[in-house]
């Protein structure tokens, strides 16, 4: 009750209750994400971060708080990237960002699975006199591996008979490729 006449008598600090977390705004691939993406940001700002498709298409949205981290996990492809920045108390939503235009970075990111490989991005933005570049940009890949455990199992039938006999079980699991 307190909370809501608060933000009644204050809406200036309504935009707090909205601003997201640095994290997953929406999903639009039906593909499977699971290739790691890292996005590391100046301070001053928060950044809407989208993936689109080569026909412009969205694929998948974050919101990045400036100054942290974000890590996510992309469908793969050749995805372009737009970062629309702003200050956290104009942003407006998933759909309109923080209301200004946002700026597509050349060229496309390669998201990839090759074998037990999943090829990824890891890339620093920063600030540049036209608005924001990427300054540095490396691979981030995860490596599969399967690993098989197999059990022995030995069951008697109500006439007295020992059958024996293996059950595998399949899993997998994820490291850093050398």
């Amino acid at each position: 009750m307190i909370r809501v006449l608060i933000l009644m008598l204050l809406p200036g600090l309504a935009w707090a209750e909205t601003r997201p977390p640095t994290g997953l705004l929406a999903v639009a691939s039906p593909l499977p994400a699971t290739i790691p993406f890292q996005v590391r940001a100046p301070e001053g700002q928060d950044y809407a971060i989208v993936l689109t498709d080569p026909e412009g298409a969205r694929v998948i949205s974050a919101y990045l708080r400036g100054g942290s981290v974000l890590r996510l996990l992309v469908p793969p492809g050749d995805h372009r990237l737009t970062v629309a920045p702003g200050p956290p108390e104009d942003w407006q939503g998933p759909e309109d960002l923080f209301g200004a235009p946002a700026a597509t970075l050349p060229g496309p990111l390669p998201f990839r699975i090759a074998n037990n490989r999943r090829e990824g991005q890891s890339i620093t933005l920063e600030r540049a006199a036209d608005g924001l570049r990427i300054g540095d940009r490396q691979d981030r890949t995860t490596c599969q591996i399967a690993e098989w455990s197999t059990e022995r199992v030995t069951k008697t039938t109500p006439l007295g008979t020992e059958l024996r006999w293996l059950d595998p079980e399949l899993s997998t699991r994820s490291r850093p490729c050398d």
